[in-house]
């Protein structure tokens, strides 16, 4: 097997890890110029004196809104974090598990604060028979401000004392999408789940149904140049198996071949690339 980015491909196969050179710039064709009329100018005048800091504004915002490409919700990216000691409880089971769930995930080393973990487990999901224990937690942005606060060692009310005390390098990161994760479930209100924030933060309003779903990650995408993603979570009632999961990020080269051999011995194809960037931290 080789060497893959982590978009998936092999090495020099990826367009955006290994873009091709951009062609050059052909030279612009030389514009006669002609001096205005007197009948024309007031005209052209008038034209310059519209084109104020209003009309360029307008113009701006004219060609964002033009450029802007529409959000592919079921394209998006999710992500799930984990301790490296729990992965090979995730390959046992054949699927990353939620907390509550049949069974429960039970994970050898817990990054989730007590306090948190207790909240989730009483806090109710709007319109399913469920509380937010059994769904499975993934991040919309590899810069979420949770997984932020372990890479940096900065202390958070919604994570053990520990974790931010462990190197960055220890975790994993299980990439899928939300067309992969949700599956077919997206067809029944209750299954995937998006809140604007974290879902163990009180008060957190979260979108149960799928098109409200699928409104939220659109909103959150466009939030703020994607400002929106680092606050969110996307929860997937149950487990994800884990076919469904498309890459295993790890941080370095070590990590890897001990995420392969894990892999190896339960017979899973799940792609393993190293990816530092998603392991250093925003002050980095």
């Amino acid at each position: 097997m080789g060497e893959e980015c982590i978009h998936g491909f092999d090495e020099g196969l990826c367009a955006i890890c290994s873009p091709p050179p951009e062609p050059a710039a052909a030279p612009k064709p030389a514009r006669a110029t002609r001096k205005p009329t007197g009948r024309s100018a007031p005209r052209e005048r008038a034209a310059v004196r519209g084109a104020g800091p209003a009309a360029s504004a307008r113009s701006a915002r004219a060609a964002s809104g033009a450029s802007a490409a529409p959000v592919d919700v079921g394209a998006s990216r999710i992500y799930h974090v984990t301790h490296i000691e729990n992965l090979g409880r995730i390959l046992g089971a054949g699927a990353i598990l939620a907390d509550a769930g049949d069974p429960p995930a039970a994970p050898a080393v817990d990054i989730a604060a007590p306090a948190a973990r207790t909240y989730r487990r009483t806090a109710t999901v709007p319109g399913a028979d469920a509380t937010v224990a059994e769904y499975v937690p993934f991040l919309l942005s590899t810069d979420a401000h949770v997984w932020d606060a372990i890479r940096t060692g900065t202390p958070d009310p919604r994570l053990a004392a520990e974790a931010v005390e462990r190197a960055a390098a220890d975790h994993v990161i299980l990439v899928s999408s939300v067309a992969a994760a949700a599956g077919a479930r997206r067809e029944v209100d209750g299954e995937v789940v998006v809140s604007a924030t974290d879902a163990s933060v009180g008060g957190a309003e979260l979108a149960a149904d799928w098109s409200a779903v699928s409104r939220a990650v659109v909103r959150l995408t466009l939030a703020d140049d994607g400002e929106g993603l680092r606050t969110g979570e996307l929860l997937v009632r149950g487990g994800v198996p884990l076919e469904r999961i498309a890459l295993i990020a790890v941080s370095n080269d070590r990590v890897r071949d001990r995420v392969r051999a894990a892999l190896a011995a339960v017979g899973a194809k799940t792609r393993v690339a190293v990816y530092p960037p998603w392991f250093l931290g925003s002050s980095d």
